[in-house]
């Protein structure tokens, strides 16, 4: 209902906007131009440092959240500014999908003569712009804080194309089914009948097996840069960063265009369902009863939590006042601090520094209440907020201390262990109010480490000053010189951290566990070539050749498309190993892999995961694995690149010719999961 109405509220408050928009986009020709420039992208040598389109568009996406943070209406931004950033990345969005962006680089459209003929060649932009300004769906800022964290999105939903995943849910109650059928013999069935019903769902799913063309989706597996975790539609529980992007969970067509919005930011491959299995993933997605943390309770359970907390009211009240009594200061929340008061700093933007990495190597945790920054409740309010305002800096927010805590962020009444702790570990104690010096300038590390320790009681109740936006005075120092050694301590450990410069010839030794022989650096010289190398052997690392200082471009070929020869691969067994920077997509250890996958099998081709004696061919990126690299060359199979594949497309060569030229040559092989894969010598050659 809030969000609702929250809706209804801005649809009026931004109506006239939307009109003003809407007249100046008829009456001047839109362009990619003018889109980029939106998003402060005004010239070609931004793009200088990406290698491909992917690389171009997380950058534009930098720049987008970095705006629409900073221009939201909940925050006191200007509507105009934000729908107009809004709509123009949406257009870049749409066309880097699409795969429509010219010369695969959007570069092209800042050049001078692109300029020049913007209005002729981009005149398709208007329409397209336009849908997007009538969009009054406003998210919170919440939502886009939370869809900054994410340089790749982090849900995927598509048709199963095998009957071979698993949903992980099932899974799970699979276990559970056999747990309640071996306590079946010994307890009573009222005992077991919880877990026996949370398993029926897996014994009618067959084991949990996702059947084809049934709708699955999975999350982003960061160590291996693919998607995985696959659960079905109807297992699958929506996420609050999702829930935070629906503007009115009520209407399914508003839905679908929130949605619809998170693609390549928190979704990826909704886009691509047809009109049936996208609405049924929104139906799945507005129903409250699908949302996690947002189970079902029990019948009467709803006016006994409303008693609860009625009670746990009426305790703190009782408990402030006999503090009040007593003489003791107290614990409750400060009466005077305005919620959400405080304008969360974002790199680059409102006087803090420019710098995405400013945090980078710093951990912090976080206790207490942060009123002035909102968002959230109970005991929580405002530390979402803070920890993601932490990570658009670099930093990392953990919940227990270790060895790599560097700060403890206190804020109203805290837990007074966390300080005993803190202070017995050397760890810095720090208030929001000296954090937001550091984000702004005011305050440098030098500067933090002179000023007075903080105390616990300077946190309770009305003792504890919130931040604002205005510019602070730091003063005062240490009076305790044990404090100043414990402070010298935490920052000798800021300092033992910062990375350790590597000679360009070798590659330092891994580390190896207490007692164990250490493994000896590798070297550039030691890193082994393939077999029978030339000196006009390509190099795998680089499919695509350039001219110096030039960044590699690579156009997806389409069957049928510019000499393209559909079917080319038909009846070819492939097999990927190392990474393919040159189409991007994806990361980790899967860079650019599922792209090579689908420029293959849109030829024909068919992608395994191993080799094997059908293997036809095995592809090889930048830093392949020892491995499969290793079996191919046993088996004689042969070795080839992306540039030979794409020579094969275009009709250059035959698929005998590239079997018989020399493998590409291989300079370094990767070191794999916890570095295991690392070739340490020419030996095993």
């Amino acid at each position: 209902l809030l969000q609702s109405t929250r809706s209804l509220i801005l649809s009026w408050n931004l109506g006239a906007t939307y009109i003003i928009i809407s007249w100046i986009a008829m009456t001047n020709n839109k362009t990619l131009t003018s889109c980029l420039g939106d998003l402060d992208i005004t010239g070609a040598t931004v793009f200088d440092n990406c290698d491909n389109t992917d690389d171009e568009f997380k950058l534009i996406k930098k720049n987008w959240r970095k705006k629409v943070l900073a221009e939201h209406p909940d925050k006191g931004g200007d509507p105009d500014k934000f729908r107009t950033t809004n709509a123009s990345f949406e257009v870049l969005r749409d066309l880097y999908q699409e795969g429509k962006v010219k010369d695969g680089t959007y570069s092209s459209y800042l050049t001078e003569s692109a300029k020049a003929e913007a209005a002729e060649s981009d005149i398709d932009i208007d329409d397209l712009f336009n849908k997007y300004c009538r969009n009054t769906n406003v998210p919170s800022w919440e939502y886009f804080a939370r869809a900054a964290e994410e340089e790749i999105p982090t849900y995927k939903v598509e048709t199963a194309r095998s009957g071979r995943s698993k949903c992980t849910v099932c899974k799970n109650n699979s276990s559970k089914a056999v747990i309640a059928e071996r306590a079946a013999s010994e307890t009573s069935a009222a005992i077991v009948a919880s877990a026996t019903r949370s398993s029926s769902r897996a014994k009618k799913n067959s084991g949990g097996v996702i059947q084809i063309n049934e709708i699955r989706v999975g999350s982003m597996d960061e160590i291996a840069g693919s998607y995985g975790r696959w659960h079905h539609l109807e297992c699958w529980r929506v996420p609050k960063k999702v829930q935070n992007g629906l503007t009115n969970p009520m209407d399914e067509e508003s839905s679908l265009r929130d949605l619809l919005s998170m693609e390549e930011v928190l979704l990826t491959g909704l886009a691509a369902l047809d009109e049936e299995n996208q609405m049924a993933f929104v139906r799945h997605v507005i129903d409250s009863d699908h949302w996690a943390g947002n189970r079902k309770r029990k019948a009467g359970s709803a006016s006994d939590t409303s008693k609860a907390k009625n009670a746990k009211v009426a305790s703190k009240t009782e408990s402030t006042s006999r503090a009040a009594k007593s003489g003791k200061k107290s614990t409750g929340p400060t009466a005077n601090i305005v919620p959400g008061s405080y304008s969360i700093p974002v790199p680059g933007v409102g006087g803090a520094v420019d710098d995405e990495n400013f945090l980078k190597g710093m951990t912090f945790v976080l206790t207490g209440i942060f009123i002035e920054v909102g968002g959230g409740d109970d005991d929580s309010i405002g530390v979402e907020n803070l920890k993601s305002m932490i990570e658009s800096f670099g930093g990392k927010v953990t919940t227990r201390f270790s060895k790599n805590t560097n700060f403890l962020l206190a804020g109203n009444n805290p837990v007074a262990k966390r300080f005993k702790d803190a202070r017995a570990k050397s760890i810095d104690i720090i208030n929001l109010v000296r954090l937001n010096g550091l984000l702004k300038g005011q305050l440098t590390f030098d500067r933090l480490d002179k000023l007075e320790a903080l105390d616990s009681e300077e946190f309770m109740g009305s003792a504890y000053q919130p931040a604002t936006n205005a510019g602070v005075t730091f003063c005062g120092s240490k009076p305790v010189a044990a404090k100043t050694e414990a402070k010298e301590s935490a920052a000798a450990k800021r300092e033992a951290k910062k990375p350790v410069a590597v000679k360009a010839d070798e590659i330092p030794p891994l580390k190896s566990d207490q007692g164990a022989k250490p493994k000896p650096a590798v070297t550039s010289q030691a890193l082994v070539a393939h077999a029978n190398p030339s000196e006009s052997t390509r190099s795998s690392s680089t499919a695509i050749m350039q001219a110096p200082g030039k960044k590699s471009k690579f156009h997806m070929p389409r069957p049928g498309k510019n000499g393209a020869i559909a079917g080319v691969f038909d009846g070819q067994r492939f097999v990927l190993t190392g990474l393919f920077p040159e189409l991007g997509g994806g990361g980790g250890l899967n860079y650019g892999k599922d792209k090579m996958k689908t420029l293959i099998e849109n030829f024909g081709g068919r992608v395994t995961g191993s080799v094997s004696g059908k293997t036809n061919f095995v592809v090889v990126g930048k830093d392949p694995g020892a491995s499969k690299v290793s079996k191919a060359t046993t088996k004689s199979i042969p070795l080839v690149d992306l540039l030979a594949l794409n020579r094969v497309i275009h009709g250059q060569a035959s698929l005998e010719d590239i079997s018989t030229e020399p493998a590409p040559r291989i300079t370094n092989f990767s070191s794999g999961y916890g570095g295991n894969g690392l070739l340490k010598n020419t030996a095993e050659w």
